[in-house]
């Protein structure tokens, strides 16, 4: 594969590395929920009315300001915001990729607005990432600070949105009225009342195809994943169905042998397809009934499969020699490879085919990938600066055209939403708004985490265990 660089038009100060802080860990009380009811106000005075009752805001006059700037725009020219994340997508494999004819959909996005890397974080640990994406904050402020943590009784137990100490972008969203949807993302279990649908991450560890915990097969599901509780058999049914929604076949059904450690794992390699498949299913069903304004949905295969099959990048003698393969293997893990990012490239298309020109759609990756062993059979890590930067695609109005020279940080996800958004970037958040984005920005307001974060409830989902096992497959963390 022949890696490019493009010539830069836009500069973009990356910043400083996140710095470890001490693992903090911060269960919150449960407050009441709202009813389980999607409002349907007209869209801007729903934004109008809820910032014009805020208390979060400094002064009356920022409020009437800020009411002024949204309630300008006609109730359908709303802007509306898709944020996809794919987790630990490379432009080592993108940019040749899209060179050849064979991403049309993020180079559609990159040549009507703008591409790049998007600088992450040490230690490169999705987690974290993706909690400072969404809060645009750095890990000691936000609280997720690693995959796990260790409970008084030295278990090992995974981090959970109730460590989360502080709002999240589809938060403060929501308190402003916007309907919003969350598809699997990064720790959203326990569950958090929003003014839309919210489908938590453990969905897709709690049995294999999700089933037990969202029908009546048993009788007390062990905790909530999907609000509000009105879309649960929906969001079943689409387990039930396991149907390809796109014309890139599964490449685990039709690729020749693999590395022997990738080969011993194709059938869980394959169920990483058919996951992403129905989590883009799940958002499609989100946005054809509620339309929110904003949508957040979470991929994860790419850096699932990335973890097996990386190796085939790169050149033999980064590894052991009894790790190279002949090359009928390293072939077939190309292909697979490859073949996966245009398989999510696909549903980047699905996802985005409703969105306007006037409309956001951002694509967004943790990290990439390096040359790397674990647990002897893994040839794809994430642990240098040679895998800390991810990507960042966006396009839409108020977006210039053009590559991003240097590193977009991580925590300026946020920021540049909200700036885009028509909203106020907060003081305590540590980014700031893309260069790329022409729209005016508000006056600064002191922070949104004014209450706490609700959570629905705080009982085990039953899918802890096969995700900590998935974790520890990976080589992220070992049983105490």
């Amino acid at each position: 594969m022949r890696l490019v660089a493009f010539e830069p038009v836009y500069s973009e100060d990356s910043g400083s590395d996140l710095e470890k802080g001490p693992m903090t860990a911060q269960t919150r009380s449960r407050s009441d929920a709202p009813s389980e009811r999607l409002i349907t106000m007209n869209p801007v005075a729903r934004r109008t009315g809820a910032w014009q009752s805020a208390p979060r805001f400094a002064g009356f006059a920022l409020m009437l300001s800020l009411a002024a700037s949204l309630a300008c725009r006609p109730a359908d020219e709303a802007p509306r915001v898709l944020l996809v994340g794919i987790d630990g997508a490379s432009l080592r494999v993108i940019e040749p990729m899209i060179l050849e004819g064979r991403l049309p959909h993020l180079a559609a996005i990159a040549r009507n607005g703008v591409h790049g890397p998007l600088r992450s974080g040490k230690p490169i640990f999705s987690p974290r990432i993706w909690n400072t994406i969404a809060t645009g904050k750095r890990p000691e402020k936000h609280g997720i600070e690693d995959f796990s943590k260790t409970d008084a009784n030295g278990k090992t137990t995974l981090m959970l949105a109730t460590d989360r100490k502080v709002h999240a972008l589809w938060n403060i969203a929501s308190d402003a009225g916007m309907q919003v949807g969350v598809v699997n993302w990064w720790n959203t279990y326990p569950l958090e009342p929003i003014n839309g649908v919210m489908v938590a991450d453990h969905l897709m560890g709690a049995d294999i195809k999700g089933r037990l915990v969202l029908t009546d097969a048993q009788a007390v599901p062990p905790g909530q994943l999907v609000y509000p509780t009105t879309w649960q058999e929906r969001v079943a049914a689409l387990f039930e169905q396991e149907r390809n929604i796109t014309d890139v076949p599964n490449p685990f059904e039709t690729v020749g042998e693999l590395t022997p450690g990738a080969e011993s794992s194709r059938d869980n390699l394959s169920r990483r397809f058919v996951e992403d498949g129905i989590v883009v299913q799940i958002a499609q069903e989100i946005e054809n009934e509620v339309h929110p304004e904003l949508m957040m949905v979470f991929l994860s295969g790419i850096d699932r499969i990335s973890h097996f099959l990386w190796g085939n990048l790169e050149p033999p003698e980064l590894y052991p020699e009894s790790m190279r393969p002949p090359d009928a293997q390293r072939e077939a893990g190309v292909r697979a490879l490859q073949e996966y990012y245009r398989y999510t490239d696909a549903l980047i298309g699905l996802l985005a085919e409703n969105y306007g020109p006037d409309d956001l759609v951002m694509v967004v990756s943790d990290h990439g990938f390096e040359a790397g062993v674990r647990l002897q059979h893994l040839t794809g890590i994430h642990e240098s600066n040679k895998a800390i930067d991810g990507v960042i695609f966006a396009r839409g109005r108020d977006i210039a055209k053009g590559k991003i020279a240097h590193s977009m940080s991580i925590r300026d996800v946020t920021p540049t939403l909200l700036a885009w958004l028509g909203m106020p970037v907060a003081e305590d958040m540590d980014g700031k708004v893309g260069h790329f984005v022409k729209t005016p920005q508000l006056p600064k307001i002191a922070t949104y985490d004014i209450e706490p974060v609700p959570h629905i409830t705080s009982a085990p989902s039953g899918s802890e265990q096969e995700m900590l096992d998935r974790l520890r497959m990976l080589g992220y963390f070992e049983e105490n």
